[in-house]
């Protein structure tokens, strides 16, 4: 399809700070997209114009907090328009929250010249779009029954030998079960293991922990 042929059709909003707004401004004139530009997320809720944007394109500096934030005032505010997230690196899992949030797509600031054409064709056709070197964080990680036992406990503040002594395991297992828990979550230790469990924002959530096959409530923060 010739993006240029009308990668939006309909209203496009941009909302982005004056250094993006420029770059990404500059990429979607070259694919013929008349946009109207809006400095802050509240200027475009309160703009009096009934018609609401077919495609809402949304820069955020901070993706961690930018599903709550920025993307979920937008999806309740314009339900039918379809928002993408530009941003210039996303941790793993902001992925999956920014979707879940509300937005259809995302795009990296490196590869805009390239990708943003494309990304608008696809949600407005009604696919998501994500880079795909992030497509395995739209779903939550494939944790074995263990691993999940093992990081419950550790949410809880249990420490290694401690965690041992409860499953009947060796510490060394133990050892071993975090450490692939650890690659599959992409975090390097405890504390950060358990903050992107219990982080809302980041969309995994106590539901993916369980204990004996039942889900665990946290009693306190893992400890360093």
């Amino acid at each position: 399809m010739d993006s240029r042929a009308g990668a939006a059709q309909g209203r496009l909003a941009l909302v982005a700070s004056e250094g993006p707004r420029q770059r990404i401004a500059e990429v979607l004139r070259r694919h013929a997209l008349k946009i109207d530009s809006f400095d802050s997320l509240e200027e475009l809720l309160d703009e009096p114009n009934s018609q609401p944007p077919a495609v809402i394109v949304l820069w955020a500096q901070d993706t961690i907090s930018a599903s709550s934030t920025l993307v979920e005032p937008l999806a309740g505010r314009f339900a039918h328009s379809a928002i993408v997230l530009v941003c210039a690196e996303i941790e793993r899992w902001a992925v999956r929250s920014t979707l879940a949030a509300g937005a259809a797509g995302v795009v990296l600031l490196d590869d805009l010249d390239r990708t943003l054409g494309p990304c608008l064709q696809a949600v407005q056709a009604g696919q998501t779009c994500v880079p795909r070197g992030h497509w395995r964080q739209i779903q939550p990680p494939a944790l074995s029954t263990r691993e999940k036992q093992i990081l419950a406990l550790v949410v809880m503040g249990y420490m290694n030998s401690q965690i041992a002594a409860q499953l009947f395991l060796a510490e060394s297992t133990v050892k071993s079960h975090l450490s692939s828990a650890f690659g599959k979550l992409g975090v390097r230790s405890r504390n950060e293991a358990a903050g992107l469990i219990l982080d809302p924002q980041r969309g995994l959530g106590m539901g993916i922990l369980a204990l004996d096959g039942e889900p665990v409530a946290s009693t306190h923060t893992a400890s360093s």
